[in-house]
Protein backbone atom coordinates (compact mmCIF):
# COMPACT_ATOMS: atom_id res chain seq x y z
CA UNK A 1 0.00 0.00 0.00
CA UNK A 2 1.29 3.26 -0.77
CA UNK A 3 2.57 5.77 2.11
CA UNK A 4 -0.24 8.11 2.86
CA UNK A 5 1.58 11.60 4.03
CA UNK A 6 -0.40 13.28 6.66
CA UNK A 7 -0.12 17.22 7.72
CA UNK A 8 -1.75 17.50 11.00
CA UNK A 9 -3.01 20.77 12.86
CA UNK A 10 -0.13 22.05 14.53
CA UNK A 11 0.51 25.70 16.46
CA UNK A 12 -0.39 24.03 20.01
CA UNK A 13 2.15 24.98 22.17
CA UNK A 14 2.23 22.59 25.22
CA UNK A 15 5.04 23.76 28.00
CA UNK A 16 4.07 23.74 31.14
CA UNK A 17 5.62 25.20 34.29
CA UNK A 18 4.33 22.40 36.94
CA UNK A 19 6.99 20.34 35.81
CA UNK A 20 9.56 19.04 32.70
CA UNK A 21 7.61 18.41 29.51
CA UNK A 22 6.61 14.38 28.84
CA UNK A 23 7.40 13.31 25.14
CA UNK A 24 3.98 13.89 23.82
CA UNK A 25 4.90 11.84 19.68
CA UNK A 26 1.92 12.54 17.67
CA UNK A 27 2.43 16.50 18.45
CA UNK A 28 3.67 18.66 15.42
CA UNK A 29 5.34 15.44 13.54
CA UNK A 30 4.76 14.32 10.26
CA UNK A 31 2.88 11.41 9.89
CA UNK A 32 2.60 8.22 7.45
CA UNK A 33 -0.33 5.65 6.82
CA UNK A 34 0.94 2.00 6.36
CA UNK A 35 -0.44 -1.69 5.59
CA UNK A 36 0.42 -3.85 8.83
CA UNK A 37 1.16 -7.38 8.54
CA UNK A 38 -0.83 -10.03 9.26
CA UNK A 39 -1.25 -13.02 11.79
CA UNK A 40 0.94 -16.46 9.60
CA UNK A 41 -1.35 -18.59 11.82
CA UNK A 42 -5.01 -17.43 11.99
CA UNK A 43 -7.92 -18.90 12.57
CA UNK A 44 -11.01 -20.11 11.25
CA UNK A 45 -13.86 -18.18 11.26
CA UNK A 46 -15.16 -18.37 14.63
CA UNK A 47 -18.72 -19.80 15.11
CA UNK A 48 -21.18 -16.67 15.78
CA UNK A 49 -23.51 -17.88 18.62
CA UNK A 50 -25.59 -15.27 20.56
CA UNK A 51 -23.90 -14.47 23.96
CA UNK A 52 -25.52 -13.09 27.34
CA UNK A 53 -22.24 -10.61 27.37
CA UNK A 54 -24.25 -7.74 25.47
CA UNK A 55 -23.33 -4.04 26.87
CA UNK A 56 -25.39 -1.44 26.03
CA UNK A 57 -23.73 1.61 24.47
CA UNK A 58 -24.52 5.31 25.39
CA UNK A 59 -23.72 8.57 23.44
CA UNK A 60 -21.65 11.09 24.13
CA UNK A 61 -21.24 14.74 22.53
CA UNK A 62 -17.65 14.51 22.50
CA UNK A 63 -14.82 14.52 19.63
CA UNK A 64 -13.96 10.46 19.45
CA UNK A 65 -10.19 9.41 18.87
CA UNK A 66 -10.85 7.97 15.14
CA UNK A 67 -12.20 10.94 14.25
CA UNK A 68 -9.63 13.59 15.29
CA UNK A 69 -7.23 11.57 12.69
CA UNK A 70 -10.26 11.20 9.99
CA UNK A 71 -10.76 14.91 9.75
CA UNK A 72 -6.84 15.67 9.90
CA UNK A 73 -6.14 12.94 6.51
CA UNK A 74 -9.20 14.87 5.07
CA UNK A 75 -7.56 18.40 5.60
CA UNK A 76 -4.26 17.31 4.69
CA UNK A 77 -4.84 18.07 1.02
CA UNK A 78 -6.09 21.64 1.67
CA UNK A 79 -10.07 20.38 0.72
CA UNK A 80 -11.68 20.51 4.01
CA UNK A 81 -11.80 24.33 5.36
CA UNK A 82 -13.96 23.52 8.83
CA UNK A 83 -12.68 25.31 11.32
CA UNK A 84 -15.42 28.16 12.60
CA UNK A 85 -19.05 26.51 11.52
CA UNK A 86 -21.72 25.77 13.49
CA UNK A 87 -21.65 23.73 16.30
CA UNK A 88 -23.97 20.94 14.90
CA UNK A 89 -22.01 20.99 12.01
CA UNK A 90 -18.52 20.59 13.49
CA UNK A 91 -20.21 17.97 16.08
CA UNK A 92 -21.63 15.93 12.99
CA UNK A 93 -18.36 15.91 11.12
CA UNK A 94 -16.39 15.12 14.39
CA UNK A 95 -17.88 11.51 15.14
CA UNK A 96 -19.77 10.12 17.69
CA UNK A 97 -18.64 8.94 21.00
CA UNK A 98 -19.67 5.89 22.14
CA UNK A 99 -19.50 4.91 25.88
CA UNK A 100 -19.92 1.77 28.25
CA UNK A 101 -19.85 0.75 31.57
CA UNK A 102 -16.99 -0.90 33.50
CA UNK A 103 -16.66 -2.10 37.25
CA UNK A 104 -12.67 -1.53 38.04
CA UNK A 105 -11.69 -2.46 41.96
CA UNK A 106 -15.33 -2.30 42.60
CA UNK A 107 -15.79 0.94 41.03
CA UNK A 108 -18.27 1.96 38.24
CA UNK A 109 -17.68 3.80 35.37
CA UNK A 110 -18.64 5.17 31.73
CA UNK A 111 -15.56 4.36 29.53
CA UNK A 112 -15.18 5.88 25.65
CA UNK A 113 -15.24 2.55 23.54
CA UNK A 114 -12.23 3.04 20.51
CA UNK A 115 -11.57 0.14 18.30
CA UNK A 116 -7.82 2.19 16.97
CA UNK A 117 -5.96 2.30 19.97
CA UNK A 118 -5.08 -0.31 22.78
CA UNK A 119 -4.54 1.07 26.22
CA UNK A 120 -7.28 0.76 29.35
CA UNK A 121 -7.30 3.92 31.10
CA UNK A 122 -9.04 6.02 33.98
CA UNK A 123 -8.52 9.41 35.48
CA UNK A 124 -7.33 8.98 38.58
CA UNK A 125 -8.06 11.46 41.53
CA UNK A 126 -6.87 14.45 41.88
CA UNK A 127 -5.17 14.71 38.57
CA UNK A 128 -3.64 17.62 36.58
CA UNK A 129 -5.65 19.20 34.06
CA UNK A 130 -3.24 21.14 31.28
CA UNK A 131 -4.49 23.93 28.68
CA UNK A 132 -4.57 22.36 25.60
CA UNK A 133 -3.12 25.73 24.23
CA UNK A 134 -0.94 26.87 26.35
CA UNK A 135 0.07 24.33 28.83
CA UNK A 136 -1.15 26.25 31.71
CA UNK A 137 -2.98 23.88 34.87
CA UNK A 138 -6.54 24.48 34.59
CA UNK A 139 -9.42 23.01 37.47
CA UNK A 140 -9.78 19.61 37.01
CA UNK A 141 -13.46 20.41 35.80
CA UNK A 142 -12.26 21.66 32.76
CA UNK A 143 -10.96 18.35 31.38
CA UNK A 144 -14.76 16.73 31.61
CA UNK A 145 -14.38 13.81 33.06
CA UNK A 146 -16.55 11.80 34.63
CA UNK A 147 -16.30 10.26 38.04
CA UNK A 148 -12.32 9.35 38.68
CA UNK A 149 -10.90 5.99 39.85
CA UNK A 150 -9.38 6.11 43.33
CA UNK A 151 -7.00 3.44 43.84
CA UNK A 152 -6.26 3.87 48.00
CA UNK A 153 -10.28 2.64 47.84
CA UNK A 154 -9.64 -0.67 46.06
CA UNK A 155 -8.07 -4.06 48.15
CA UNK A 156 -7.32 -5.43 44.52
CA UNK A 157 -5.31 -2.51 42.96
CA UNK A 158 -1.44 -2.82 42.51
CA UNK A 159 0.60 -0.32 41.48
CA UNK A 160 3.43 -1.11 38.73
CA UNK A 161 6.47 0.47 39.85
CA UNK A 162 8.96 0.81 36.60
CA UNK A 163 6.83 1.47 33.97
CA UNK A 164 5.10 5.08 33.07
CA UNK A 165 1.92 5.86 30.64
CA UNK A 166 2.17 8.34 27.79
CA UNK A 167 -0.33 8.26 24.77
CA UNK A 168 -1.34 11.41 22.46
CA UNK A 169 -3.79 12.00 19.77
CA UNK A 170 -4.17 13.30 16.62
CA UNK A 171 -6.00 16.88 17.95
CA UNK A 172 -3.56 17.16 20.39
CA UNK A 173 -4.98 15.88 23.57
CA UNK A 174 -2.33 14.13 25.35
CA UNK A 175 -2.69 11.76 28.87
CA UNK A 176 0.16 10.61 30.89
CA UNK A 177 0.38 8.72 34.44
CA UNK A 178 1.09 5.51 36.03
CA UNK A 179 0.57 1.60 35.39
CA UNK A 180 -1.42 -0.54 37.58
CA UNK A 181 -2.91 -3.99 37.77
CA UNK A 182 -6.48 -4.36 38.92
CA UNK A 183 -10.05 -6.69 38.50
CA UNK A 184 -12.07 -5.48 35.67
CA UNK A 185 -15.70 -6.27 34.66
CA UNK A 186 -16.97 -5.20 31.34
CA UNK A 187 -20.44 -6.93 29.98
CA UNK A 188 -20.63 -9.74 32.37
CA UNK A 189 -16.30 -10.70 31.73
CA UNK A 190 -14.28 -10.37 34.71
CA UNK A 191 -10.33 -10.15 34.11
CA UNK A 192 -8.52 -10.15 37.08
CA UNK A 193 -5.34 -8.29 37.43
CA UNK A 194 -5.70 -6.24 34.03
CA UNK A 195 -3.04 -4.00 33.04
CA UNK A 196 -4.49 -0.28 32.62
CA UNK A 197 -3.20 3.25 33.02
CA UNK A 198 -3.64 5.97 35.71
CA UNK A 199 -3.95 9.01 34.04
CA UNK A 200 -2.61 12.02 36.34
CA UNK A 201 -1.76 14.60 33.63
CA UNK A 202 -4.13 15.56 31.03
CA UNK A 203 -4.70 17.83 28.34
CA UNK A 204 -8.16 16.82 27.27
CA UNK A 205 -11.70 17.50 26.42
CA UNK A 206 -14.25 15.27 27.89
CA UNK A 207 -17.71 14.78 27.77
CA UNK A 208 -18.79 15.04 31.12
CA UNK A 209 -19.54 11.36 31.53
CA UNK A 210 -16.93 8.96 30.80
CA UNK A 211 -13.94 8.39 33.22
CA UNK A 212 -11.90 7.01 30.43
CA UNK A 213 -11.02 4.77 27.28
CA UNK A 214 -11.05 1.12 26.31
CA UNK A 215 -9.39 0.14 23.05
CA UNK A 216 -9.89 -2.85 21.20
CA UNK A 217 -6.83 -2.72 18.58
CA UNK A 218 -4.11 -5.15 18.88
CA UNK A 219 -1.82 -5.02 21.86
CA UNK A 220 1.04 -3.77 19.38
CA UNK A 221 -0.27 -0.17 20.37
CA UNK A 222 -0.35 -0.27 23.70
CA UNK A 223 1.42 2.86 25.30
CA UNK A 224 3.34 1.90 28.67
CA UNK A 225 7.16 2.83 28.38
CA UNK A 226 9.74 1.41 31.03
CA UNK A 227 10.70 4.00 33.87
CA UNK A 228 8.30 6.53 35.95
CA UNK A 229 9.29 9.62 34.17
CA UNK A 230 7.63 10.62 30.71
CA UNK A 231 9.84 12.78 30.05
CA UNK A 232 12.47 10.04 29.52
CA UNK A 233 10.17 8.32 26.54
CA UNK A 234 11.38 9.56 23.25
CA UNK A 235 12.78 7.33 21.17
CA UNK A 236 11.85 4.57 23.43
CA UNK A 237 10.58 1.09 23.30
CA UNK A 238 7.26 0.75 24.43
CA UNK A 239 6.56 -2.36 26.63
CA UNK A 240 3.68 -4.39 24.99
CA UNK A 241 0.62 -6.02 27.52
CA UNK A 242 -2.75 -7.41 26.55
CA UNK A 243 -5.52 -5.34 26.46
CA UNK A 244 -8.64 -5.81 28.22
CA UNK A 245 -10.47 -7.93 25.04
CA UNK A 246 -7.44 -10.04 24.01
CA UNK A 247 -7.28 -11.22 28.06
CA UNK A 248 -10.80 -12.18 27.71
CA UNK A 249 -10.01 -14.11 24.82
CA UNK A 250 -6.64 -15.18 25.49
CA UNK A 251 -7.36 -16.07 29.37
CA UNK A 252 -11.00 -15.83 30.51
CA UNK A 253 -12.40 -18.89 27.31
CA UNK A 254 -14.31 -15.77 25.55
CA UNK A 255 -14.74 -16.37 21.81
CA UNK A 256 -12.01 -13.85 19.71
CA UNK A 257 -14.76 -11.72 18.19
CA UNK A 258 -16.44 -8.86 19.31
CA UNK A 259 -20.00 -7.14 17.26
CA UNK A 260 -21.52 -4.00 17.09
CA UNK A 261 -24.75 -2.73 16.18
CA UNK A 262 -25.04 1.29 16.51
CA UNK A 263 -28.26 2.63 16.44
CA UNK A 264 -30.30 5.50 14.48
CA UNK A 265 -31.96 6.67 17.70
CA UNK A 266 -29.49 9.62 18.88
CA UNK A 267 -30.58 8.38 22.31
CA UNK A 268 -29.63 4.84 22.15
CA UNK A 269 -25.95 3.95 20.90
CA UNK A 270 -26.46 0.45 20.49
CA UNK A 271 -24.97 -1.93 21.39
CA UNK A 272 -21.78 -4.00 22.11
CA UNK A 273 -21.42 -7.75 22.16
CA UNK A 274 -18.17 -9.66 23.58
CA UNK A 275 -16.99 -12.98 22.09
CA UNK A 276 -20.50 -13.57 20.00
CA UNK A 277 -23.46 -11.89 18.61
CA UNK A 278 -26.21 -10.03 19.97
CA UNK A 279 -29.90 -11.52 20.22
CA UNK A 280 -31.53 -8.70 17.69
CA UNK A 281 -33.07 -8.88 13.85
CA UNK A 282 -31.08 -9.03 11.63
CA UNK A 283 -31.11 -10.22 7.86
CA UNK A 284 -30.05 -14.00 7.84
CA UNK A 285 -26.63 -14.61 5.52
CA UNK A 286 -23.17 -13.01 6.70
CA UNK A 287 -20.78 -11.69 4.09
CA UNK A 288 -17.53 -12.14 5.32
CA UNK A 289 -13.98 -10.41 3.90
CA UNK A 290 -10.30 -10.23 5.73
CA UNK A 291 -9.45 -7.28 8.02
CA UNK A 292 -6.40 -5.03 6.60
CA UNK A 293 -4.86 -3.52 8.91
CA UNK A 294 -3.51 0.02 8.86
CA UNK A 295 -1.68 2.08 11.18
CA UNK A 296 -0.69 5.73 11.16
CA UNK A 297 2.79 6.02 12.21
CA UNK A 298 4.88 9.34 13.25
CA UNK A 299 8.16 10.27 11.72
CA UNK A 300 10.31 7.46 14.18
CA UNK A 301 8.01 4.88 12.97
CA UNK A 302 6.35 4.37 16.25
CA UNK A 303 2.59 3.22 15.54
CA UNK A 304 -0.07 5.55 17.17
CA UNK A 305 -3.40 4.67 16.16
CA UNK A 306 -4.91 1.65 13.89
CA UNK A 307 -7.92 1.28 12.00
CA UNK A 308 -10.31 -1.36 10.63
CA UNK A 309 -10.05 -1.80 6.81
CA UNK A 310 -11.82 -4.09 4.57
CA UNK A 311 -11.76 -4.03 0.56
CA UNK A 312 -14.95 -2.80 -0.88
CA UNK A 313 -16.26 -4.32 -4.42
CA UNK A 314 -18.10 -1.26 -4.80
CA UNK A 315 -20.79 1.43 -4.07
CA UNK A 316 -24.02 1.03 -5.32
CA UNK A 317 -26.50 4.26 -5.51
CA UNK A 318 -28.86 5.17 -8.24
CA UNK A 319 -31.56 8.79 -8.52
CA UNK A 320 -34.02 5.45 -9.95
CA UNK A 321 -35.89 3.94 -6.42
CA UNK A 322 -36.32 0.63 -8.48
CA UNK A 323 -32.55 0.89 -9.72
CA UNK A 324 -31.08 -2.65 -9.55
CA UNK A 325 -26.84 -2.98 -9.45
CA UNK A 326 -24.51 -5.55 -11.27
CA UNK A 327 -22.80 -6.51 -8.62
CA UNK A 328 -20.72 -9.21 -10.47
CA UNK A 329 -18.49 -6.03 -12.43
CA UNK A 330 -17.00 -8.53 -14.68
CA UNK A 331 -19.43 -8.24 -17.19
CA UNK A 332 -21.61 -5.70 -18.35
CA UNK A 333 -25.38 -5.85 -17.55
CA UNK A 334 -27.50 -3.49 -19.65
CA UNK A 335 -30.66 -3.99 -17.25
CA UNK A 336 -28.49 -3.15 -14.03
CA UNK A 337 -26.41 -0.28 -12.73
CA UNK A 338 -22.93 -0.72 -12.44
CA UNK A 339 -20.88 -0.49 -8.92
CA UNK A 340 -18.80 2.33 -8.96
CA UNK A 341 -15.26 2.78 -6.72
CA UNK A 342 -14.32 -0.84 -7.35
CA UNK A 343 -11.96 -2.60 -5.11
CA UNK A 344 -11.69 0.30 -2.78
CA UNK A 345 -10.07 0.11 0.90
CA UNK A 346 -12.06 1.35 3.09
CA UNK A 347 -11.57 2.34 7.06
CA UNK A 348 -14.66 0.61 8.98
CA UNK A 349 -15.50 3.31 11.94
CA UNK A 350 -17.91 3.61 14.50
CA UNK A 351 -16.55 6.80 15.72
CA UNK A 352 -16.84 8.71 12.57
CA UNK A 353 -20.43 10.27 11.89
CA UNK A 354 -20.32 10.30 7.70
CA UNK A 355 -19.22 8.13 5.52
CA UNK A 356 -16.17 9.66 3.09
CA UNK A 357 -15.39 8.58 -0.35
CA UNK A 358 -13.87 9.35 -3.54
CA UNK A 359 -15.58 12.72 -4.24
CA UNK A 360 -15.07 12.75 -8.14
CA UNK A 361 -16.82 9.18 -8.48
CA UNK A 362 -19.15 8.82 -5.30
CA UNK A 363 -19.90 11.87 -2.95
CA UNK A 364 -20.35 14.87 -6.34
CA UNK A 365 -22.32 11.58 -7.88
CA UNK A 366 -24.24 10.86 -4.80
CA UNK A 367 -25.04 14.69 -3.58
CA UNK A 368 -25.88 15.09 -7.33
CA UNK A 369 -28.75 12.09 -7.37
CA UNK A 370 -30.45 13.94 -4.21
CA UNK A 371 -34.12 15.69 -5.40
CA UNK A 372 -33.50 18.47 -5.59
CA UNK A 373 -29.69 17.71 -6.17
CA UNK A 374 -26.98 18.84 -3.37
CA UNK A 375 -25.11 21.92 -3.47
CA UNK A 376 -21.63 22.13 -2.50
CA UNK A 377 -20.02 24.63 0.12
CA UNK A 378 -16.59 25.71 -0.88
CA UNK A 379 -16.11 27.59 2.57
CA UNK A 380 -17.30 24.91 4.47
CA UNK A 381 -16.23 22.15 2.47
CA UNK A 382 -19.29 19.97 2.56
CA UNK A 383 -22.36 18.92 0.37
CA UNK A 384 -25.67 20.79 1.70
CA UNK A 385 -28.99 19.24 0.63
CA UNK A 386 -32.27 20.15 1.24
CA UNK A 387 -33.58 18.55 4.78
CA UNK A 388 -36.93 17.22 3.17
CA UNK A 389 -34.71 16.32 -0.40
CA UNK A 390 -35.54 12.54 -1.21
CA UNK A 391 -31.87 10.82 -1.19
CA UNK A 392 -30.71 8.33 -3.93
CA UNK A 393 -30.42 4.53 -3.55
CA UNK A 394 -27.16 4.16 -1.91
CA UNK A 395 -25.27 0.99 -0.74
CA UNK A 396 -21.44 -0.71 -0.11
CA UNK A 397 -21.06 -4.14 -1.85
CA UNK A 398 -18.64 -6.62 -0.04
CA UNK A 399 -17.99 -10.05 -1.20
CA UNK A 400 -20.81 -10.23 -3.25
CA UNK A 401 -23.54 -8.24 -1.13
CA UNK A 402 -25.02 -5.00 -1.64
CA UNK A 403 -25.71 -3.29 2.21
CA UNK A 404 -28.38 -0.47 1.67
CA UNK A 405 -28.11 2.51 3.71
CA UNK A 406 -31.91 3.38 5.10
CA UNK A 407 -32.90 7.03 3.35
CA UNK A 408 -33.35 7.97 6.77
CA UNK A 409 -29.49 7.92 7.51
CA UNK A 410 -28.34 9.84 4.12
CA UNK A 411 -29.52 13.43 5.15
CA UNK A 412 -27.86 14.57 8.46
CA UNK A 413 -29.07 18.01 10.25
CA UNK A 414 -26.33 20.25 10.55
CA UNK A 415 -28.06 23.57 11.86
CA UNK A 416 -31.65 24.38 13.14
CA UNK A 417 -32.71 25.05 9.21
CA UNK A 418 -29.54 23.23 7.06
CA UNK A 419 -28.71 19.60 5.96
CA UNK A 420 -26.06 17.85 4.71
CA UNK A 421 -25.36 14.72 2.63
CA UNK A 422 -24.52 11.81 4.72
CA UNK A 423 -21.74 11.06 2.04
CA UNK A 424 -18.97 13.69 1.73
CA UNK A 425 -15.67 13.87 0.32
CA UNK A 426 -12.79 11.85 1.42
CA UNK A 427 -9.92 14.62 0.21
CA UNK A 428 -6.75 13.29 -0.27
CA UNK A 429 -7.63 10.76 2.82
CA UNK A 430 -8.81 6.82 2.69
CA UNK A 431 -12.39 5.95 2.19
CA UNK A 432 -14.41 6.02 5.54
CA UNK A 433 -17.60 3.93 6.41
CA UNK A 434 -19.05 5.88 9.23
CA UNK A 435 -22.07 5.62 11.33
CA UNK A 436 -24.16 6.31 8.25
CA UNK A 437 -23.34 3.07 6.52
CA UNK A 438 -22.95 1.34 10.15
CA UNK A 439 -26.36 2.07 11.83
CA UNK A 440 -27.77 -0.15 9.46
CA UNK A 441 -25.30 -3.80 9.45
CA UNK A 442 -24.74 -5.92 11.99
CA UNK A 443 -20.81 -5.89 11.85
CA UNK A 444 -18.31 -8.74 13.72
CA UNK A 445 -15.07 -8.04 14.28
CA UNK A 446 -13.38 -11.63 14.55
CA UNK A 447 -9.83 -11.19 15.63
CA UNK A 448 -9.34 -15.02 15.45
CA UNK A 449 -9.87 -15.24 12.18
CA UNK A 450 -9.08 -11.82 11.04
CA UNK A 451 -12.26 -11.32 9.23
CA UNK A 452 -14.98 -9.12 9.27
CA UNK A 453 -17.97 -10.27 9.03
CA UNK A 454 -21.19 -7.89 8.16
CA UNK A 455 -25.21 -8.74 7.85
CA UNK A 456 -27.27 -6.37 6.96
CA UNK A 457 -30.34 -4.48 9.68
CA UNK A 458 -31.78 -2.98 6.90
CA UNK A 459 -34.54 -0.33 7.43
CA UNK A 460 -35.09 -1.16 11.26
CA UNK A 461 -37.83 0.70 13.48
CA UNK A 462 -37.45 4.02 14.26
CA UNK A 463 -40.20 4.53 16.77
CA UNK A 464 -39.56 4.60 20.47
CA UNK A 465 -41.49 1.22 21.05
CA UNK A 466 -39.08 -0.35 18.96
CA UNK A 467 -35.73 1.31 20.04
CA UNK A 468 -34.85 -2.10 22.37
CA UNK A 469 -35.98 -4.84 20.07
CA UNK A 470 -34.63 -3.43 16.86
CA UNK A 471 -31.16 -2.13 17.75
Amino acid sequence: MATTYIALLAGLSLATARRAQPYFPNINEEYTLSRLPVSDHKQPLTKLKVTDNVIELTRANAWSPSSTYVQALRRQGGAVRVKNGTVNLISVEAGSVFLAPVTVGGQDFKVVIDSGSSDPWLATTNFDCISLYDGSDLDESECEFGTPYNSSASSTYRPITDQNFNISYADGEFLTGDMGYENFTMGGISVPHQEFALVDYAAWTGDGYSSGLIGFASRTLTSAYPGNDPTQDRGGQTLMYNPLFVNMYTNQGVAPLFTLAINRDPDYGGVLALGGLPDIPYSPGFASTPIIPVGVNITSGLLVYEFYTINVDGFAFSANQNAQFNVNNTYVNPRKTSLVGNNTQAIVDSGTSLLYADNDTIAGPVAAAFNPPGIWDDYYGVFYVSCDAIPPVFGVAVSGKIFYVNGADMILQSSETECISGVQPSGSGLTILGDVWMKNVLCVFDLGAEMMRFAAREFYGLTAQNKVANT
